[in-house]
């Protein structure tokens, strides 16, 4: 494994601070949606001989450990004990490989694991993360996987220039970016900072993951990504409803730009057990799927 240079610490929010610990959140329904959606896209591009780049813009600490309570209860909590459904069971077999635990998980893996997990030792990890504190944990717990490289810097600065180096040298790029969303700019900023990254790239699929308290924002950055010419999909899940106001989350979304055949379909089966499992008042729960329309597109 070597080190990737530092980057500038936010060139997309310029000077602002490492602000956001994901320790706090690892396991909560919102990191579940997300690996589902992350599952679904990297299993189906996984091929013994295939050249795989995955990217990952917030590779966080690479596995959290979990108290005896948290956010995770309301997510992975949820659908340890109980036997998933089939469409979730590509997921939760996957955690289940990747941690310990009887009546509940012991850690929580995070996204570069799931990535090895279902790419294999072949392919090639580009993982960036910003909090130097978080940084060295992963860069502990990767140690000497193969081909890995980390930097400890701002990914979403980072990710144009390694959607094209990863072009260049692989069959396939899986790109995730899943910023802490801790600032208001962030909602303008990142869209942007991922259209531009995109342009001019032919085969890297991008997961752009977001919470959702309101629809206001995520609708407004929805509208930024088709203005900038950015096609693909978008995917919620909300598991409280949103009349309830409350510090936990009350859904996630997912934008997933060239995902591969099947996945949306299987993203939607998936939707259906988890919106039940997980939801938090009364069983009641939602979900949307649709695609983003850029300019000139017919329909």
């Amino acid at each position: 494994m070597t080190a990737l240079p530092r980057m500038p610490r936010s060139r997309y929010r310029p000077g602002a601070p490492p602000d956001y610990t994901h320790r706090l959140h690892a396991g909560n329904v919102g990191d579940v949606w997300k690996h589902v959606a992350l599952v679904e896209v990297l299993r189906r591009v996984a091929a013994p001989a295939a050249r795989v780049v995955y990217v990952d813009a917030h590779a966080g600490e690479g596995e959290y450990e979990l108290g005896a309570t948290g956010e995770w209860t309301e997510g992975i909590g949820r659908l340890w004990t109980a036997d998933a459904a089939a469409p979730l069971r590509p997921y939760t077999d996957l955690v289940r490989r990747l941690t310990t635990g009887t009546t509940r998980p012991a850690t929580y893996p995070g996204s570069p694991a799931f990535a090895r997990a279902l790419l294999g030792p072949g392919a090639a990890l580009r993982l960036w993360e910003r909090d130097p504190d978080a940084f060295a944990r992963l860069r502990a717990h990767a140690g000497d996987a193969p081909r890995t490289r980390i930097g400890c810097g701002d990914g979403v600065a980072a990710l144009a220039a390694e959607l094209r180096a990863a072009e260049a040298e692989a069959d396939d790029v899986v790109a995730l970016v899943d910023p802490p969303w801790s600032d208001k700019a962030d909602w303008t900023a990142v869209p942007d900072a991922v259209a531009a990254a995109l342009r001019g790239t032919t085969k890297s699929r991008l997961l752009l993951w977001y919470p959702v308290k309101s629809l206001t924002r995520p609708n407004a950055m929805h509208a930024r990504l088709e203005a900038a010419g950015v096609a693909g999909a978008v995917a919620e899940l909300v598991t409280t409803p949103l009349e309830h106001r409350r510090r936990r989350l009350n859904g996630s979304g997912v934008v997933l730009v060239r995902p591969p055949a099947g996945a949306l379909e299987a993203l939607a089966a998936a939707a259906v057990p988890l919106g039940a499992r997980c939801a938090t008042q009364g069983g009641a729960w939602s979900f949307r799927m649709r695609a983003l329309r850029t300019p000139g597109a017919a329909g």
